[in-house]
């Protein structure tokens, strides 16, 4: 993965970013919380010679050389169980060599004790001991029988004074920690939950998919499952989005504009019906001639939507039981020809795939400036598959978060499997972003087979004032 890649996916997955970042501070905190606060104290000696003066650079030399050998054993001196126990005694607080710190600094002769307590008034007081009692220890270590004094002298340097400041725990230090862990976590699981995600959740997925953007992106609405079609709210954003797949439509193929559309989906409940019907609908608003034919001979839905009956339809014309010039009727003010679905059949796959049904769409097509077929699921049934290689192409809808990107591949492979033609693709369901100036990553989706019934004030239906060719030359 690119970087850009990557910040697509933290876009994305942004919560789960914030989410386990957030966790990681506050583990890191409740970790902090729970330790016991220590605090430091630290007293210097500095470690010369006493003796006769020392007039001579060499003696002197020599003295230093002398101090800087003994530094490192006095270094480990003071932590011994018998240097402890005279300042334990001396000021009646328990010592513990693990408190202690001792460091000689390298080409010195000084002595830099540091001692850690959860008090600081002890932890200075104990460092203040040690100033006290080493030099006295040290002094009698280095006295021989014969003298009558040490050769070496220490000397404090700097007294320890308390530190109310806790040198342990590092607050800042450990949430600092627990906050880039819980962003490492962040983002290993947003990039693993990304690559998890299956479905198609965004514009950039159907460009992988297809090589080209969706056609349209379609808002989603809490409203639509009272009134799914589009013409009763003109000014609104889903309205403007299909007017807006309206008008890529147009673009899709400009040397051969499309006249028999299919529109289908790879799976069901994935709102191709609704788009159907919207699409037909707004391509009538705009002024053409449409005819929507409901070609889901299985779960026909687009009666029920439109408040047309079904009972006579494609299925009667294709049978030769009816003419097709008496079952095409009108939807609202004579804006929509729609040709319902009929009586369900035996035989949809044969039906759809016959020679009559390819006439009647070419006769159709004759009449209307466009056909608008509702075709069922693509990958359950082969009839959307059939229709489409009649057609002039399709135009295939993805529900956001729900059509996987394994489905959307395989029934990209139906269609190119019968040579049909993919006009585009538009994205359904997809969550609203605002931005300035509007709305972005809209998404709309229905129920394959669950329409509802049609909305009280549905316009009224009557039969379709529509020039179609005499029966006789009519297809049966």
């Amino acid at each position: 993965m690119t970087i850009v890649q990557y910040l697509h996916v933290l876009r994305r997955q942004w919560l789960v970013v914030l989410l386990l970042a957030a966790l990681g501070t506050g583990a890191a905190y409740a970790y902090t919380d729970r330790q016991v606060r220590t605090y430091s104290a630290g007293t210097e000696m500095f470690v010369g010679i006493t003796g006769e003066k020392q007039d001579d650079v060499s003696q002197m030399s020599q003295g230093g050389t002398f101090v800087q050998q003994r530094i490192k054993s006095y270094a480990d001196v003071v932590t011994s169980p018998a240097v402890l126990e005279r300042v334990s005694s001396a000021y009646g607080v328990p010592v513990s060599a693990g408190q202690i710190s001792v460091t000689a600094p390298p080409d010195t002769v000084l002595l830099d004790i540091t001692v850690t307590d959860t008090d600081a008034e002890r932890a200075a007081l104990i460092a203040n001991g040690l100033a006290d009692q080493f030099p006295v220890y040290v002094a009698q270590l280095e006295t021989l029988p014969q003298q009558t004094s040490s050769p070496v002298r220490l000397t404090v340097v700097e007294r320890a004074t308390p530190n109310k400041t806790p040198v342990s725990p590092r607050v800042p230090l450990n949430l600092a920690l627990g906050l880039l862990a819980g962003l490492g976590l962040g983002i290993g699981a947003a990039v693993l939950r990304d690559a998890m995600n299956t479905a198609v959740t965004g514009v950039s997925d159907i460009e992988k998919l297809t090589g080209a953007i969706p056609l349209g992106v379609v808002p989603y609405d809490a409203g639509t499952t009272k009134q799914p079609l589009v013409d009763t709210d003109e000014h609104g954003a889903r309205a403007e989005a299909f007017r807006t797949l309206r008008t890529n439509l147009q673009f899709a193929d400009v040397d051969s504009p499309p006249r028999v559309i299919v529109v289908t989906s790879p799976l069901p409940n994935e709102g191709k019906s609704t788009s159907a019907c919207n699409l037909a609908l707004t391509l009538a608003l705009g002024g053409a001639r449409v005819v929507l034919v409901d070609g889901d001979l299985r779960k026909p839905t687009v009666g029920r939507y439109l408040g047309i009956s079904s009972a006579a339809g494609l299925t009667t014309v294709l049978a030769g039981r009816h003419d097709l010039r008496d079952v095409v009727t009108v939807y609202g003010r004579d804006t929509l020809a729609v040709l319902p679905s009929g009586p369900t059949p035996p035989n949809p796959s044969e039906l759809l795939g016959s020679q009559q049904m390819a006439d009647l769409l070419a006769t159709l097509a004759t009449h209307y400036d466009v056909v608008v077929v509702d075709a069922p699921p693509l990958l359950p049934v082969t009839d959307a598959a059939v229709l489409a290689a009649a057609a002039d192409g399709a135009v295939l809808v993805l529900r956001h978060g729900r059509t996987r990107k394994e489905d959307a591949n395989r029934a990209l492979q139906a269609l190119d499997a019968v040579n049909a033609k993919l006009l585009g693709s538009v994205l359904n369901f997809a969550p609203k972003k605002k931005r300035r100036g509007g709305y972005d990553g809209y998404g709309y989706g229905y129920g394959y087979g669950n329409a509802p019934k049609a909305a009280a004030g549905t316009p009224a239906v009557r039969p379709a004032q529509v020039v179609l060719p005499d029966a006789e030359n009519s297809p049966a």
